[in-house]
C-alpha cells in the first residue's frame, strides 16, 4: 500500500517538473526575444499586465496545451515536447463591454506575421479566442 501511494507521488511530481522545465524554456526563448527585440527592431512592444503569465486550459484536446504572454513575446505549449515562440509585433485593443477584444499580430518578420484575436473576460479573467469560444483559458497560479 504505502509503495503505490510513493508511485503515484512520483507521478505527480514528474508531471510538475515537465511544466517546469517547459516554463523555463519559455523564459530562456523569450528572453533572446527580448534581447533580438531591443537590439535589431528598436523600441519593444509591451504586453498588457492583465495578460503576462501562463494560460491554460482544461479543454478537451488541450489539456497539456499552454499559451504564455511576456511583455514582448507569445509562446504556445503542446506538451513538452513542442515550444513554439513568437516575438510580439504589436496589439490592437478594443473595448467590448464587459470583455476586450485583442488582436496580438506575431512573428519572426512582416513577412511571417500571424494573428491571434481572443477576448479578456475581466470580471472572470479569463480568455477566450474569438474563433474558439468553447475553450476557457484561465490564468495558471505560479507556485513558489
Amino acid at each position: 500500500m504505502r509503495e503505490a501511494k510513493t508511485a503515484t507521488a512520483s507521478l505527480v511530481d514528474t508531471g510538475s517538473d515537465a511544466r517546469t522545465r517547459v516554463l523555463l524554456a519559455v523564459a530562456c526563448v523569450m528572453l533572446a526575444g527580448l534581447i533580438y527585440a531591443v537590439v535589431v527592431r528598436g523600441e519593444a512592444v509591451s504586453c498588457p499586465n492583465e495578460l503576462i503569465g501562463p494560460w491554460e486550459t482544461s479543454a478537451k484536446g488541450y489539456e497539456d496545451g499552454m499559451l504564455v504572454f511576456t511583455k514582448t513575446g507569445v509562446a504556445f505549449s503542446v506538451g513538452v515536447e513542442h515550444v513554439d515562440t513568437q516575438a510580439v509585433r504589436r496589439f490592437e485593443v478594443f473595448p467590448d463591454g464587459p470583455r476586450t477584444l485583442y488582436t496580438v499580430i506575431y512573428g519572426d518578420s512582416r513577412r511571417d506575421e500571424q494573428t491571434l484575436s481572443f477576448y479578456y473576460h475581466t470580471k472572470e479573467q479569463t480568455i477566450t479566442f474569438k474563433n474558439q469560444s468553447h475553450l476557457v483559458w484561465t490564468r495558471k497560479a505560479m507556485q513558489s
